[in-house]
């Protein structure tokens, strides 16, 4: 009988250790998971949001500091350095363009007298300055050419048959082919590029550079100091087509149908200024730290999630940059100083990027693609966060070969946060998007990708705009998705039968 129970005592000791073991990991894993809090969470929305940082302009000394101080909170966390040598940065050059004073944007409207009327804008609402224009002023014939694209390998050539030289050219953003899932698409996405519709102008000898793209700094636009660019509001551009029995929503969608261009000059006259600062010498880096795996084999593989630290920097005011993207960068904070103060192992390594000069042109996280910390074959999959900060409800968006992924986030959801919750009808494989964020740089060079975002959205949102501050997020969601990456990325990273 002695014997008998010593077997069975054998017999149970392992079930009793994996239930003993779970209660401690479940122990660790709610304990930490109540230390993420909207309260810690806003004061360091505050801080990026400051003064001091300005806007975070990727090149500027005041992006910079920024990083140095998210730097500093991952080195606080005992979060390990995964940058260039050794440190936490991985450093490549950012030229930057500092907006000396707002500039102007008007229209000369000429009298049967030979007299002239100047009707002038307002900034912000009916003009944004070009935050990479050259300095000075231009006044010019507005010549409209569709979404300045010349494309012989397509058959299209929006500058075909018009002269702009020393005109002021009137674009439009995006491309003529609407549908980014159609494989057709791909063939047009060099042309979405703003730098791109810059450089097209200046090719073509244009003096003005008028971009109807909502209204909001850009600095994603290429600098050449012989061309004044100025963003357009409603007002100016409808004062443009006023009295030409035609308007840009008709001439655009026509383009769109037909593939067909439609340019001709307006016969409006405006006057933009500009009065900038060009800084060759600008800087820029990625934030990257890690918290490496124990399991021997699957330490070699990672996860990573990123989101990008700048912002637009400033054009008569700061655009502080809560929504855009410091609501990204902070979930992803609050995730990572949970996840290193649980005491929880992980087998797989996590990563976290916070890249620089995203509103550059997607430049920290191309530059990343190309010297990657780790393989990509050994990348489980790259999870983008953008504008993640306002509204009541969580979503998570992955392509379809990796749906699996999803459910990591559906279940952190359903056990511990509650919140209305969706996740996207998988995308095809090869979808790559339009180029607007990180994630298309990783999923157009073969990484899975997904990107977690937030739903119903209630809160007025200041894209690119004075007003981004820390009032226009909503701070208790924030909280939640960094909860669910806590979750999710502790159960993803020791999951060891993930097998793609």
């Amino acid at each position: 009988m002695k014997r008998l129970k010593y077997i069975l005592f054998l017999f149970l000791i392992p079930t009793f250790y994996n239930v003993f073991a779970q209660d401690d990991f479940e122990t660790k894993l709610v304990t930490q998971f109540h230390k993420i809090t909207s309260e810690e969470m806003m004061t360091w929305m505050e801080k990026l949001c400051s003064p001091e940082f300005n806007g975070r302009l990727t090149g500027t000394p005041e992006f910079i500091a920024a990083a140095e101080w998210v730097a500093s909170k991952l080195k606080e966390w005992e979060i390990q350095p995964a940058g260039d040598n050794g440190s936490y940065y991985q450093w490549f050059d950012q030229p930057y363009t500092l907006i000396n004073e707002i500039g102007s944007l008007s229209l000369n409207i000429n009298q049967p007298n030979g007299a002239a009327i100047i009707k002038k804008y307002n900034y912000p609402d009916d003009f944004y300055p070009g935050m990479n224009s050259g300095s000075g002023k231009v006044t010019a014939d507005v010549v409209f050419v569709g979404y300045g694209i010349t494309a012989p390998e397509l058959n299209y050539d929006d500058y075909q048959g018009i002269n702009v030289k020393g005109k002021i050219v009137l674009v439009n953003r995006d491309v003529p082919h609407t549908n980014p899932r159609d494989p057709e698409y791909k063939k047009w996405v060099k042309y979405c590029y703003h730098q791109y519709k810059l450089e097209n102008a200046v090719k073509h000898g244009a003096a003005g550079f008028l971009y109807v793209d909502g209204i909001g700094a850009n600095p994603n636009i290429s600098y050449d100091a012989s061309i004044i660019v100025c963003g357009i509001g409603p007002e100016p551009l409808a004062d443009i087509f006023a009295g030409l029995k035609t308007s840009n929503k008709e001439l655009t969608d026509s383009i769109m149908k037909s593939f067909k261009t439609a340019s001709f000059n307006t016969g409006k006259i405006m006057t933009i200024s500009a009065n900038t600062t060009r800084h060759p010498e600008g800087k820029g880096c990625n934030v990257i730290g890690m918290i490496e795996g124990k399991d021997p084999v699957l330490k070699n593989e990672v996860i990573i999630i990123g989101g990008h630290l700048d912002a637009v920097g400033k054009a008569g005011k700061a655009v502080n940059g809560a929504l855009d993207n410091a609501s990204g960068v902070i979930d992803i904070m609050g995730a990572a100083e949970a996840i290193a103060g649980s005491g929880i192992q992980l087998k797989r390594s996590v990563l976290f990027l916070f890249f620089g000069g995203e509103e550059n042109g997607l430049v920290g996280s191309k530059i990343f693609v190309q010297k990657p910390v780790f393989p990509k074959e050994k990348t489980i999959v790259f999870i983008n966060l953008d504008m993640v900060g306002n509204g009541t409800g969580l979503s998570v968006n992955g392509l379809s070969p990796y749906k699996n992924l999803l459910s990591f986030f559906e279940e952190a959801n359903s056990k511990y946060i509650h919140r209305p919750f969706q996740d996207s009808a998988p995308e095809p494989a090869g979808f790559y998007g339009r180029p607007r964020s990180d994630s298309y740089n990783f999923s157009s060079t073969g990484y899975r990708t997904m990107s977690i975002g937030t739903t119903g959205g209630y809160k007025k949102v200041y894209y690119h705009l004075p007003g981004d501050d820390p009032d226009a997020v909503t701070i208790d969601i924030m909280e939640d998705v960094a909860k669910m990456i806590y979750v999710s990325l502790i159960n993803m990273a020791n999951d060891s039968s993930l097998i793609f």
